[in-house]
């Protein structure tokens, strides 16, 4: 629709649930990222919902007043309730429907909206049980649109899908941090040590990544671990920190809002991403914007977003992961060279042109 000066103004419908889902994490920044943005290129972008529990959009100065905090997500069907009658108006205008994911939406009359966009992050579940997640199969056949966030997804969507790939767009998420935003930790962190972030379940590796370097921690007797997520370590990765004599060398940090984790990447002497598989990996670029040098596991994924900005290494090999982080730790050569391309590299990734490329798919289908 045409607005004032003859500006095009589209209507865009993103869902609350993610943000009730999702107290922090890479899914629900990138929908918070693109509504936000798409609202500061005036477009008429709504979440429909009310309930939220999401640290992004509670804490935005312009946006958090209109939502309620629900940490228990206890109306999770009220926000479903809100959508469905969202949706229902927008089957008669020319609307652009963006869920987070397809788990919620699948009811009768979803697909009359006229026009779908999905996203799909990764393909890691479905390249190993291709039979799972049926209901994101259907809404990825069924929507106008598939965003891949990298070509790797996207090579993946086509070959276990069978999806055209004409209908599949590549676009890069962005970063959020910076050295700017960092503020100390409460807890004190040590003068040397590796930095791991995120989850640490299945495909992130992190077993096999700490049985490689426990031998560097207790090499180096002022080397220590610090790793950053949504959940403690469970008994059975204490068990095998405890078997492996470091216990007394790794610190956790739990939940870090933007300003503890942009400390903790500033003050790392190493970011380490073991993955077996991942679909983008924000982090790498967290890690670029604080000049902290990055470490990585030899995938398709990572050697497409790092290029020869990241210190590689065989993921399922302890001996390779050792002697990578030991020479990108005590190489500062290496050290500076990884900065200086991460920081050339990051260029090429941010908020803003995700924003802006979505936004041009999003008028490809009106």
């Amino acid at each position: 629709m045409l607005g004032k000066e003859n500006v095009f103004i589209m209507e865009i419908i993103y869902d609350a649930q993610i943000f009730l889902k999702q107290k922090a994490g890479g899914i629900s920044r990138y929908h918070y990222e693109l509504f936000k943005g798409m609202r500061r290129l005036g477009h008429a972008a709504q979440i429909a919902g009310l309930f939220v529990k999401n640290k992004y959009l509670l804490s935005d100065s312009q946006y958090g007043k209109s939502f309620i905090a629900d940490p228990t997500a206890s109306f999770a069907a009220f926000n479903k309730w809100i959508l469905k009658k969202r949706l229902k108006i927008a089957m008669n205008r020319n609307v652009i429907f963006h869920p987070a994911d397809a788990y919620n939406y699948l009811y009768p009359g979803i697909f009359d909206v006229k026009n779908r966009v999905f996203t799909i992050h990764d393909m890691i579940v479905e390249k190993q049980n291709i039979t799972a997640n049926a209901d994101k199969l259907t809404y990825a056949k069924n929507a106008n649109k598939i965003i891949a966030v990298s070509e790797a997804t996207k090579q993946d969507i086509v070959e276990l899908w069978g999806i055209d790939s004409g209908k599949i767009e590549v676009i890069y998420h962005g970063a959020s941090l910076n050295p700017h935003l960092a503020r100390k930790t409460a807890k004190p962190v040590p003068d040397s040590f590796v930095l791991y972030v995120g989850d640490r379940g299945g495909h992130k590796n992190f077993n096999t990544f700490i049985q490689a370097i426990a031998c560097l921690l207790i090499k180096h007797a002022n080397l220590y671990l610090v790793c950053a997520g949504k959940r403690t370590f469970s008994s059975a990765e204490m068990h095998l920190i405890k078997e492996l004599k470091i216990n007394n060398k790794i610190l956790f940090f739990l939940h870090p809002d933007d300003s503890e984790l942009a400390y903790l990447y500033n003050k790392a002497g190493v970011f380490v991403f073991p993955s077996l598989n991942e679909g983008f990996g924000i982090p790498i670029l967290e890690a670029w914007s604080c000049n902290t040098p990055v470490v990585l596991s030899h995938n398709k994924c990572f050697t497409e977003i790092a290029a020869e900005a990241g210190y590689y290494f065989e993921p399922e090999s302890p001996e390779s992961i050792c002697d990578a982080v030991e020479k990108v730790l005590f190489d500062h050569t290496v050290q500076k060279d990884l900065v200086k391309k991460g920081t050339n590299r990051l260029s090429l990734f941010s908020w803003g042109k995700t924003v802006n490329q979505t936004s041009e798919l999003y008028k490809s289908l009106l």
